[in-house]
């Protein structure tokens, strides 16, 4: 008898059934492996992130952080199964204003009104035929200047003028930092105008007024919180404002009897945008527009295109409304009303 097992093959090994075994079994496995990866093929492109660096002025902050930038996403994730990421800064307008015109890497500004986009044209960060096309397009949000009165103010106040610079504490954001305090300065301005003064006398109403404010805070969340603090006795802000912080107490608002709505402005940065970021950044753009982030707009007090006309928007037929068109162009607001105010010590 040979004991050798040197070369022993199992009987086993020769079996039908092992040698089916054998093959079919690994191919299966392959096969199922391959399955899991292409119906598996969208969830891994989940792990994919874009991230879209937005810079925007700061009464724009709650209702972009809590409403409109996580329905983006969502929009954004069911069309294309991509996460989107904000890189978000918030600040006066005028500070981003700066911030970009130093090559700051926005990809999309939303900036409280066309003087500071009219300075980015300035600038040659943005093109004139970009400038022209924001000029004609619809606004995607509106909000007009207006009072907000401490309670313990007995004096009426149905207009600026009525505002008593001297002994009331009076709070404006800072012109040179934010959009609002800017706006506050052509809302004085044009009030007076359209009140039969000369441009002269409006002009130095608006600066008196700013002159005698006692407080002047970098943005106009600042602002708001100031007052909410009770650290003043006249706000003068966007009527949006009040919607700043949801669930805080409402305060004490006055239409004045002229005043400017104000109409933001959402620009694209190309400059600053890839070829492969243009799609998601024109697309957000453009979302602003859509029915969902118009809903959220006027959830924080916001005036949209298909809002305007309900009845918490509605304004009484004597308020005179007027816009930074019937005062002017942008270059010749920014030269004659916001220098001036920008120049000025308070």
């Amino acid at each position: 008898m040979n004991n050798s097992t040197g070369n022993f093959d199992p009987s086993y090994k020769n079996e039908p059934a092992y040698r089916f075994t054998s093959i079919v079994v690994p191919l299966l496995f392959a096969i199922i492996a391959l399955l899991f990866i292409w119906y598996g093929r969208d969830k891994i492109q989940l792990n994919e992130l874009r991230i879209i660096t937005l810079y925007s002025f700061s009464a724009m902050e709650a209702v972009m952080e809590q409403g409109i930038l996580p329905a983006f996403q969502a929009h954004w994730l069911e069309q294309h199964q991509e996460r989107v990421e904000f890189i978000t800064t918030f600040a006066g307008s005028g500070v981003i204003t700066r911030q970009i015109m130093t090559r700051f890497p926005a990809e999309v500004a939303i900036l409280s009104s066309e003087l500071d986009v009219r300075r980015l044209v300035s600038g040659g960060i943005i093109n004139q035929a970009t400038w022209q096309k924001l000029r004609q397009q619809d606004k995607f949000c509106r909000s007009p200047v207006v009072i907000f009165i401490n309670e313990n103010i007995q004096t009426p106040i149905h207009g600026f003028e009525d505002i008593d610079f001297e002994t009331m504490n009076v709070i404006i954001p800072d012109p040179l930092t934010s959009g609002e305090g800017q706006a506050t300065g052509l809302a004085l301005y044009g009030s007076q105008l359209r009140q039969g003064l000369s441009q002269s006398q409006a002009l130095n109403f608006t600066m008196n007024a700013f002159a005698r404010a006692q407080n002047h805070p970098s943005t106009s969340q600042d602002a708001l919180e100031q007052f909410h603090a009770g650290l003043g006795d006249v706000l003068i802000n966007y009527k949006a404002a009040a919607s700043y912080h949801q669930g805080v107490s409402e305060i004490n608002m006055v239409y004045p009897k002229s005043t400017l709505m104000v109409e933001p402005i959402a620009v694209a940065i190309q400059q600053n945008i890839t070829p492969k970021q243009a799609e998601i950044t024109n697309d957000f753009v453009d979302f602003l527009w859509s029915e969902i982030a118009q809903q959220k707009l006027s959830e924080y007090g916001f005036q949209t295109i298909n809002t305007s006309n309900e009845p918490e928007f509605a304004q009484a037929s004597e308020i005179d409304i007027f816009t930074l068109d019937s005062l002017g162009s942008a270059d010749e607001l920014n030269r004659s009303i916001i220098d001036p105010l920008l120049t000025r010590d308070y």
